[in-house]
């Protein structure tokens, strides 16, 4: 969805930091918070819902409240923020790391339900933080997307680039923006001039704004300088808080994303790789679904061949792509003539696909999959 915000974006969970205080006392003290937020000049305000889901409620008999907890919540944030911040409604990861079809659908409507309420209950955006595998993040961008509402997703990275499952974060940035995602960010705890370095390389693929995740209570001028240089539009602090000085400070940094520049992003990708494409593909000989596709995709090191070619008869073999694919060394590009099974390939897939336009399903169908599933037409 369009980014329609002020940059730069500078802001924090206005969650208490008392993990054993009553609710009454709970709304109190964030009603405190909030307030010191807000005079302290932020222009983000995010509404502490992550923790709100029915797993967690049903645990303590309260999945019947799971709905007006999360609605009387962001009302509060949302009345607090005023006109003078966005509020972002916070949604938590799955920690699914599996995903056939039909997980995949179940946690894309537990998704939808949640954000529906969020921006029911006055959010102006979504965020997932800390987000896990590329499975969650897209079935978050797709609800995001049916409920009409922005989202911004971030991840917790290493040196390399991966979080905890192995996900890549520039993999992910390539895919979540083709689908639409508003804003994509990392945290790092290697440090901020590691965090500073993997934001400068995302930058040269992010055709949206980029945000910084960490304890910028904390951080020197030079290092949100630091920050603000390598791509980072929108500020997210999650440790201490942010006085009005820091604020201040962050506010007058140059914003370096350009809605109109153009990025290097002609890229297909699998959950822990990107591919960044030549102007020709070179396809492989086509590949059938089988139990050895797996096999077959990992066998592929022919040097005269840039991208694994798999036919797609049925929606059983999108299903078999979707579960055995993420281990490729090379793009995919599929083809189908049944326009049912190419959908359910685009959406199951966990990455981008390249989609030979060969296939006999008509020209405007097959930009609509495109635009719908980021995929890339050839």
């Amino acid at each position: 969805m369009k980014f329609s915000f002020s940059l730069p974006l500078i802001g924090e969970n206005i969650r208490s930091e008392d993990r054993n205080a009553g609710d009454n006392e709970e709304t109190v003290r964030i009603k405190e918070k909030s307030r010191d937020i807000i005079s302290a000049g932020v222009n983000m305000l995010l509404a502490p819902t992550e923790g709100i889901t029915h797993e967690r409620l049903d645990e303590i008999s309260r999945d019947d409240e799971f709905a007006d907890l999360c609605s009387s919540i962001t009302e509060m944030t949302a009345e607090l923020a005023g006109d003078k911040a966005e509020v972002g409604g916070l949604i938590a990861p799955s920690g699914i790391e599996q995903y056939t079809g039909g997980i995949f659908e179940s946690l894309y409507f537990d998704y939808l339900e949640k954000i529906t309420v969020l921006k029911d209950s006055g959010a102006d955006f979504i965020l997932l933080n800390n987000a896990g595998t590329l499975g969650e993040m897209r079935a978050a961008v797709f609800a995001a997307e049916t409920a009409e509402i922005p989202i911004f997703i971030t991840m917790d990275v290493d040196e390399d680039g991966k979080n905890v499952t192995g996900t890549d974060y520039i993999a992910s940035l390539i895919t979540l923006q083709s689908l639409g995602a508003a804003a994509f960010g990392i945290s790092c705890s290697e440090g901020t001039e590691i965090q500073a370095k993997l934001l400068s390389a995302a930058f040269a693929h992010a055709e949206i704004p980029l945000v910084a995740v960490g304890a910028l209570s904390c951080c020197s001028k030079e290092e949100l300088t630091m920050l603000s240089e390598s791509g980072a539009a929108i500020f997210f602090n999650n440790a201490g808080s942010l006085d009005s000085d820091t604020v201040s400070f962050v506010k007058k940094l140059s914003v370096r994303y350009d809605a109109s520049e153009e990025k290097d992003s002609y890229a297909a990708a699998v959950d822990r790789e990107a591919f960044f494409l030549f102007d020709d593909l070179v396809l492989s000989e086509p590949l059938t679904c089988s139990y050895r596709l797996a096999d077959d995709i990992i066998d592929m090191d022919d040097e005269n061949i840039n991208s694994v070619y798999v036919e797609l008869y049925s929606t059983d073999d999108a299903a078999i792509l979707a579960d055995n694919a993420s281990m490729t060394r090379l793009p995919i590009t599929v083809h189908s003539n049944d326009a049912v099974t190419l959908e359910a390939a685009l959406r199951y897939f966990q990455g981008r696909l390249i989609v030979d336009t060969r296939c006999d399903i008509s020209e405007e169908q097959m930009q609509q999959f495109s635009e719908k599933y980021g995929a890339i037409l050839y």
